[in-house]
């Protein structure tokens, strides 16, 4: 029950407030305080609440202003229809003139011992909360592994293994040697980390037999195991389904590599000799979903807006548990979908504008029945998943109720989606309708740059329609996966979908790879679609499995018109009448 003089306070503040158009959040601040420049709040929460006391009959927008340094984010900031802005206005929180809030879900990792002087490894205390990333001096380190990572563009070198049959793997003993000195009761742990065609893979190690020269392995969780038939994994690019061991202290043995021994609350590294530990700042995630905006179908959120924050450091740790077996987009095939750093569902004019969404352990921005919603002018970058993905629980052919429409997404930048589980994208849209992907600048990806629908099977009609992706420059993609490109596009009639006027260079066939790659690729069945005066040099648009019934034209290895105006326009808004 609430003190007296605590709603005697609550009082104060309202009434103090009633008029007001600003409200001020501050690290340095105090949830007691009343929420002005002179006397800020400390918390976000603490600012909704207070927005809740004045937006019930708004007469000009309300903006939240936060101000420089970290808001550490211990559980997800709940937003729902109550945050709305009403009569025309918005709610809006944003960035104080010139400050750069971050609202970070990670806890920072002191407090480093020597573990093995020899090797230079050290270890320090942190939480037990499972993680798998972690981050120095901003930077993903690589979690320990065999064989070492020599490549930051495709994690390269594999070694090769087989699937004799489901759900069953084989590899060589010289490789399987690598374990040995793995505990058996850490065994478990220890994820084999496979790229086959489009699919991502982390099987957990479970029972394991000798067969000849042969070692072989089965999953030691039924949702993460190998599901496509035998056939699919036999021969993949340059060697035969390409893997690493992933996950094992006894895997350390080269500079920044890590293991999280989470029964323990232990972090192991290995350190560069002459480097202090305690001189260089290491992360992890923690929260799994930072802020989470949620309606109703029938009482949506409304006029709502995210403007230069950066939000940072969140967590994803299904796969700690059972393993993953995800198709494109990082869509995990009968287990639990990556959870975003930042949730939207049931919205409608929900932006966000000229943010940073980095270090992310699962998707970036996830969007469901987020109708007629901006993503302007933000920055994805190191994405474990997707950088942005829409509406995909709505299913293959979702009812019109459930479908996202009218979503523009323009000026953004991405880079690094797909840093963990590396067939994920800088977009994934469901059967979306009316979506605008506009003037983004999207580079240096594991699989393609994004894909416009989701399979439905034949040509039929699914919804997805009137989708125009125009003017986007995309480039170096595909540097893992095949079977994908800098435009993707997966079935349906998507009648009134325009493709134009992008510029896509450098899509190139991956060695581990040997399925088709296409600068702008029609596959499995999708129809009526424009593509027209795109610049795709070095490759092409085409249509493949089944894909007919688009008109494809003037589709051009270079085009200087198109290539000045593809990319990052400042000024250009798709919302402009």
């Amino acid at each position: 029950m609430k003190s007296f003089a605590s709603v005697i306070g609550l009082a104060t503040l309202l009434a103090a407030h009633a008029e007001a158009r600003e409200f001020h959040v501050s690290p340095q601040g105090s949830d007691r305080s009343v929420g002005s420049e002179a006397e800020p709040f400390k918390t976000l929460a603490r600012a909704r609440d207070a927005v809740r006391a004045v937006n019930a009959d708004m007469a000009q927008d309300i903006v939240v202003l936060l101000h420089d340094g970290k808001y550490p984010v211990t559980e997800t900031i709940a937003f729902d229809t109550r945050d709305s802005g009403r009569n025309g206005h918005k709610v809006i929180y944003s960035a104080a003139p010139g400050s750069k809030p971050v609202l970070s879900g990670g806890t920072d990792i002191t407090g480093w011992t020597p573990h093995d002087k020899t090797n230079g490894i050290y270890e320090a205390r942190t939480v037990k909360t499972p993680f798998r990333q972690l981050y120095v001096d901003g930077a993903m380190a690589v979690r320990a592994r065999y064989p070492n990572r020599e490549s930051r563009k495709d994690n390269s070198p594999y070694w090769a293994c087989k699937v004799p049959e489901i759900p069953k793997m084989r590899i060589k003993n010289d490789y399987w040697k690598t374990c040995s000195t793995v505990p058996i009761g850490k065994r478990a742990e220890v994820e084999i980390v496979m790229i086959s065609h489009w699919y991502h893979q982390r099987i957990r190690v479970g029972s394991v037999k000798t067969v000849g020269n042969e070692v072989e392995i089965t999953p030691a969780s039924p949702k993460g195991k190998f599901t496509k038939h035998p056939g699919f994994y036999r021969k993949n690019g340059r060697i035969d389904n390409p893997f690493y061991f992933e996950n094992a202290r006894e895997f350390i043995d080269v500079p920044y590599e890590w293991y999280h021994d989470a029964g323990e609350g232990i972090v192991y590294m290995a350190f560069p000799r002459g480097i202090k530990p305690d001189g260089v700042r290491v992360e992890a995630p923690v929260t799994e979903t930072l802020i989470a905006v949620v309606g109703t179908a029938e009482a949506p959120v409304r006029d709502l807006e995210f403007r230069g924050l950066t939000f940072e450091l969140a967590n994803w740790n299904t796969p700690s548990r059972e393993g993953v077996n995800m198709t494109q987009a990082a869509q995990n095939v009968g287990g639990e979908m990556p959870k975003p750093m930042v949730l939207a569902r049931h919205v409608e004019c929900l932006a966000f504008r000229s943010n940073t969404f980095r270090r992310a352990g699962g998707q970036g921005l996830e969007l469901y029945n987020a109708d007629f919603s901006d993503v302007e002018g933000n920055t994805f970058r190191s994405i474990a998943a997707n950088g942005i993905i829409i509406d995909r629980e709505t299913g293959r052919n979702p009812t019109p109720d459930k479908q996202s429409v009218g979503v523009a997404i323009w000026n953004n930048q991405a880079t690094e989606c797909g840093s963990n589980y590396s067939n994920g994208m800088f977009l994934f849209a469901n059967n979306v309708k009316g979506l605008i992907v506009a003037h983004n600048l999207i580079h240096n990806l594991p699989y393609s740059a994004m894909q416009i629908g989701n399979q439905p099977g034949k040509i039929q009609d699914v919804g997805c329609a009137q989708n125009t992706i125009t003017n986007n420059h995309i480039h170096h993609c595909t540097q893992i996966h095949g079977d994908g490109g800098g435009v993707y596009t997966l079935g349906g009639i998507q009648t009134g979908t325009v493709i134009s006027g992008n510029h896509i260079h450098d899509i190139h066939q991956p060695v581990w790879d040997r399925y088709h790659v296409d600068h702008i690729y029609l596959d499995n069945f999708s129809s009526k679609i424009t593509v027209k005066d795109n610049v795709v040099n070095g490759g092409k648009a085409v249509e493949r499995n089944g894909s007919k019934g688009n008109s494809l034209s003037n589709n051009t290895q270079s085009n200087p018109a198109v290539e000045k105006n593809a990319g990052i326009k400042p000024g250009y808004s798709p919302r402009k009448k």
